[in-house]
């Protein structure tokens, strides 16, 4: 039971994270900002992008625990493309971030640099970019999961789907106003599942009855000792 709570409490704890870091992207705008940013946020964007890495896994972790009685494969599944997908939307956050310094200006080096040295090699492109639309898809298959287990609250698992659908749109297409939804709705549905996570360590934090001992065996008197 303490193992099981700890776990649950971790993962509650890394949902909350990201959360607060969706909502963060929002802040820091590095997608949807006119101005360029200055070296000093895209370098916290980037610390930010390492550290979301593990709230991911725990969150995520969290889920496949919440979904393995009544949605195993759907858990399972969602999360393994989920993290692949991450992965590959770090790698993306290092060349969005080289990109964001490129346009505050470098000496010597071309604005437009990095699209020209993707343009050169299409697999590296290839082996970059499209990975992360496994993101969008895990969550979708994450939602779909929880919707249909109802381990904590089908809002959530609701609005996870539709932060999966508006993911690309505002990423991938660059639409303004999805980047920013996508951002509020992720928010929202991970801080819901953190606070289902730490009702249910509430509901069953109480230490469980400890088991009496076997009574000894009492061996026949003369009995041959083994």
């Amino acid at each position: 039971m303490n193992a099981t709570n700890r776990r649950r409490t971790l993962a509650a704890v890394c949902c909350f994270g990201l959360a607060t870091s969706f909502l963060l992207n929002i802040f820091f705008g590095l997608m949807t900002r006119p101005r360029p940013l200055s070296a000093g946020t895209i370098a916290a964007v980037g610390f930010l992008a390492v550290l979301n890495v593990g709230f991911m896994i725990g969150a995520v972790c969290g889920i496949v625990h919440l979904l393995r009685e009544k949605a195993d494969r759907l858990g399972l599944s969602g999360a393994a493309l989920t993290l692949l997908g991450w992965v590959a939307s770090a790698r993306i956050m290092v060349l969005i971030q080289l990109q964001s310094l490129l346009g505050k200006g470098v000496p010597d080096v071309p604005e437009n640099s990095i699209g020209k040295i993707l343009e050169s090699a299409p697999m590296v492109f290839v082996s970059i970019v499209p990975v992360g639309i496994l993101f969008p898809l895990g969550l979708v298959i994450l939602g779909l999961g929880i919707w249909k287990a109802g381990p904590a609250g089908r809002w959530a698992g609701l609005l996870l789907a539709m932060g999966g659908v508006l993911f690309p749109a505002g990423r991938a297409v660059g639409i303004a106003p999805a980047i920013f939804a996508a951002d509020v709705v992720l928010a929202t549905s991970f801080a819901l599942l953190g606070w289902q996570m730490l009702r249910r360590w509430t509901a069953s934090g109480e230490p469980s009855a400890s088991v009496p001992a076997a009574p000894p065996y009492v061996m026949a008197e003369g009995a041959p000792r083994t």
